[in-house]
């Protein structure tokens, strides 16, 4: 475990490194190098070397390493979602959110109840049609909030209307997403409990954590008792609050990753917390912890198995994820004064779906509602769509993109 950890990290830098320097979000190539690492490229043509990198002793520990690794990155997802932004344009904010949403999201449900006949049962089983709507559903109409902040700040578009507004749309979508997915998650869960009770579940929790938990830490914030807390305290205070959300909807019958993103958004917005979170927790996650979920990742997909129908089955998904996110943004954008340019720049940005849609993804084959060819197209689309953000960007017409570098975004 120890060694193949190792390697993964390994890979994952120079994946990243190769797609900085092709001013490329670099969780592209850290994604790519997961994929390469499985059976459809060095798997392929060099077994062994394949079988040491993550031979099946190893597998599990590096599912625990990436388990945690998706716990740590959703409570940074959610620290960074800010949804006070909404309110600053809100018409705009709203008419973009909803209609980016929802045109993906129908487009993706349409298009799994044509697939279903053909997808619908998986090694774990028959998937229940909802369930699979939902999930494919949701996998066009999210957008990578971390990987949209980078592009912003490698674009120049930080802090602009359309950068402004491109993080605003993000943060309700996301959410909307993961609200999407917690009931697709409950619809297929293997509790005994009932879906209902699933639910009422993830609410209570969720209503717990905003209602009990946010304004305890923001009367803590007003009265400057953060600023007086130990650093040390307060970040292992964050982590087991995170683990603890993940163990608790874990527990509720939801996937893990649901408890820690809103842990996240119930933190206040306290920069000296936010700044220590993503210096400490938000390097060793991107650096160490999620290289093993790229790479258990990447173990699922197997490009081989992409025949004509499958390589036809891509190009669709593709064509209709790109579609449904640029004119789902772009028209509303366009309706509420945005020049054309803009509203474009916004649909563009809007298509980034990154490492977030690759989590929606794992959720959906960890619950078995993706088999192994449709998950195989549906992270090659995240890897396809997240890439053309940039050339899409320079195409309709951007600043230069300023100089990269720092540490690896998502």
């Amino acid at each position: 475990m120890l060694l193949s950890l190792a390697l993964v990290v390994a890979a994952a830098q120079v994946g990243g490194a190769v797609f900085r320097l092709l001013r490329q979000p670099p969780v592209v190539g850290e994604l790519l190098a997961g994929i390469a690492l499985g059976p459809s490229a060095i798997g392929l043509a060099w077994p062994e070397l394949s079988a040491l990198v993550a031979p099946p002793a190893s597998r599990p520990a590096l599912q625990a390493v990436a388990q945690l690794g998706l716990v740590v990155f959703m409570l940074l997802v959610g620290l960074e979602v800010d949804l006070r932004a909404v309110t600053s344009r809100a018409r705009l904010v709203t008419a973009v959110s909803c209609s980016s949403f929802a045109l993906p999201f129908a487009l993706g449900a349409g298009l799994a109840l044509l697939l279903h006949a053909g997808h619908g049962v998986t090694e774990a089983g028959p998937v229940g049609r909802a369930a699979f709507v939902l999930v494919l559903g949701t996998a066009f109409a999210v957008t990578a909030f971390p990987v949209l902040a980078r592009i912003l700040h490698d674009r120049g578009l930080t802090g602009t209307p359309v950068g402004s507004t491109a993080l605003a749309c993000a943060a309700v979508t996301d959410v909307a997403a993961w609200l999407v997915l917690a009931v697709a998650v409950s619809l297929v869960s293997t509790s005994a409990r009932p879906p209902a009770v699933v639910l009422l579940g993830a609410v209570a929790y969720t209503g717990a954590v905003l209602l009990l938990l946010r304004p305890a830490l923001a009367r803590l914030h007003t009265r400057g008792l953060l600023d007086r807390v130990e650093r040390r305290a307060l970040l292992a205070v964050l982590v087991t609050a995170a683990l603890l959300g993940a163990w608790a909807t874990e527990s509720l019958g939801l996937h893990a990753v649901f408890g820690p993103f809103v842990v996240g958004l119930a933190v206040p917005r306290h920069a000296p917390t936010l700044e220590l979170v993503h210096r400490r927790l938000g390097d060793v996650c991107t650096a160490v912890l999620l290289p093993a979920f790229f790479v258990v990742a990447g173990l699922g997909v197997d490009l081989t198995t992409l025949d004509g129908g499958g390589l036809l089955l891509l190009a669709a998904v593709v064509c209709l994820a790109i579609v449904g996110k640029v004119v789902g943004a772009a028209v509303p954008a366009r309706w509420c004064g945005l020049s054309r340019t803009e509203a474009l720049q916004l649909g563009a940005l809007m298509n980034t779906r990154g490492l977030t849609e690759l989590v929606v993804l794992s959720v959906g084959a960890s619950t078995g509602v993706l088999d192994a060819q449709l998950y195989t197209v549906l992270v090659a689309t995240a890897v396809l769509t997240t890439a053309a953000t940039g050339p899409l960007l320079s195409f309709i017409g951007t600043r230069p993109p300023a100089p990269v570098g720092g540490a690896t975004a998502w």
